[in-house]
């Protein structure tokens, strides 16, 4: 049976096309234009974590207005669909490294082919940083890194020449025995505010302040970390009682509030107060970097570093952990002393000064660091603004008392009001050695001040039997 002629001559159409088709050179066909997708990620080399809401920019080469923007995941990752066949620079773009005083890093990309493109981007990595800023180092000498920016609490502007200074303790044996210093590292701020202190001892604390003028930040307690990279920028604000205020909330370990909680800053009398349904609020504060400590009885004290704003308040929320008991599980004959309190027993056995070691301090019970001084000879206990009491040498002036030098650990603290309570807890205490005549004190501990030194041990007390 034969078709249609409609449906023949649709048959015969098709059949023409397509050999006509066959009868082209694929060389003669336009080209379909390269296409891919480049996906990565970004990783924080110093805190080693994924560098989560980072900017990644890829720009072309040949024409740089032609820019590509991706986000970055928590995760880390980004993707950029569709990139044509190209050369192209990348790079990423994130509050993490203006904190290290860094450019971005820009990397280089050929697209040629259709094949997904995997391109992982990083921060220098800690070891870089340090041996950039500070060079190979001396092999005898510490040789981790603090660094950061000095900003002003009034305007958060960054403060150029301002003199920023780290303190840590060293402990030798050597021929001459048990030394103990307490060596500083100074620095200034570049026009850009950034600060860098190398020199510090890795995976130890380090005491720091930075002034500028009348401004500065209280004497706070820092930590380098195992790598030895610390980052964190310093605020520098009025010493005295100021304008600044801080609230927040303190909780236990199961996120209950705490009742009564002692909350106080340290180095600034009269600012101290108890929480109230777990709530506090301090004001007429000292502004900039401060120290901010919490206690309650049942719970390990805490201690923070705060930013102290101008105007305003801060908010430093902290929880903290149940003390745990310490059982003596087995007793063994004699202790073993550490280096410092070898010195400390050294001195003692000298004859010079009044002693109180972990031993006598447990039977004094005490609630207030006042309390660890009372009846000891040369200190008078003044009131001030708080019940706990100030902390003074009797008579050491013509004008009477006056306020000793401290020694914590080691480092001088200065406490003019003779407020301790301000920098410690009692419950912290493991020994204490007063020089109330300014003869009798050792070289180490004299400040030069014509009032005596009070200096103070802190630690783990041993479990009592």
């Amino acid at each position: 049976m034969s078709l249609p002629f409609r449906c023949r001559a649709g048959v015969i159409a098709g059949a023409l096309a397509a050999s006509a088709l066959a009868a082209v050179s694929p060389a003669l066909l336009p080209a379909q234009p390269v296409r891919t997708r480049i996906v990565g990620t970004v990783f924080d080399s110093v805190a080693t974590q994924w560098l989560g809401g980072a900017t990644v920019q890829l720009v072309d080469a040949a024409n740089p207005a032609n820019v590509r923007t991706a986000i970055a995941t928590a995760n880390g990752r980004f993707a950029l669909d569709s990139v044509a066949a190209g050369t192209y620079l990348i790079g990423f773009f994130h509050q993490r490294l203006d904190q290290l005083g860094l450019e971005g890093p820009l990397f280089r990309v050929n697209v040629a082919t259709a094949e997904p493109l995997e391109v992982p981007m990083a921060t220098p990595s800690a070891e870089t940083i340090i041996t950039k800023r500070c060079g190979p180092g001396d092999p005898d000498e510490p040789t981790g890194l603090y660094m950061g920016f000095v900003r002003s609490a009034r305007d958060q502007i960054q403060v150029p020449a301002a003199r920023v200074r780290a303190q840590y303790a060293e402990v030798t044996i050597g021929p001459r025995g048990v030394e103990r210093r307490s060596p500083s590292r100074f620095g200034s701020s570049a026009d850009d505010g950034l600060f860098t202190l190398c020199g510090v001892p890795r995976n130890a604390p380090i005491t720091a302040r930075a002034y500028a003028g009348t401004d500065s930040t209280g004497f706070i307690e820092l930590r380098v970390p195992r790598n030895g990279l610390l980052v964190r920028d310093l605020v520098i604000g009025s010493t005295s009682k100021g304008t600044g205020a801080l609230r927040g909330a303190i909780t236990g370990a199961t996120g209950q509030p705490l009742t009564n909680a002692r909350v106080v800053l340290w180095g600034a009398s009269g600012n101290g107060t108890n929480t109230t349904n777990g709530q506090y609020t301090l004001s007429e504060l000292p502004t900039g970097t401060q120290m901010l400590e919490a206690r309650a009885i049942g719970f390990q004290p805490m201690r923070v570093v705060v930013d102290v704003p101008a105007a305003g308040e801060g908010t430093a929320d902290m929880r903290l952990e149940t003390l745990v008991a310490t059982v003596d599980t087995m007793r063994v004959r004699g202790d073993r002393v550490s280096p410092l309190m070898a010195e400390f027993e050294k001195r003692r056995r000298g004859g010079f000064g009044s002693f109180l070691d972990e031993n006598q301090l447990a039977q004094r019970s005490p609630m207030f660091m006042a309390d660890i001084f009372r009846t000891v000879p040369g200190i008078a206990i003044a009131q001030g603004q708080s019940a706990q009491g100030r902390v003074m040498m009797r008579g050491a002036t013509a004008g009477g008392n006056c306020a000793p030098a401290v020694f914590l650990n080691g480092m001088s603290v200065p406490v003019p009001d003779g407020n301790l309570d301000g920098i410690l807890n009692p419950q912290e205490v493991v020994g204490v050695e007063v020089y109330a005549r300014t003869a009798s004190v050792p070289p180490q501990f004299d400040s030069r001040n014509g009032c005596g030194s009070i200096v103070i041990w802190t630690g783990v007390r041993k479990a009592r039997r």
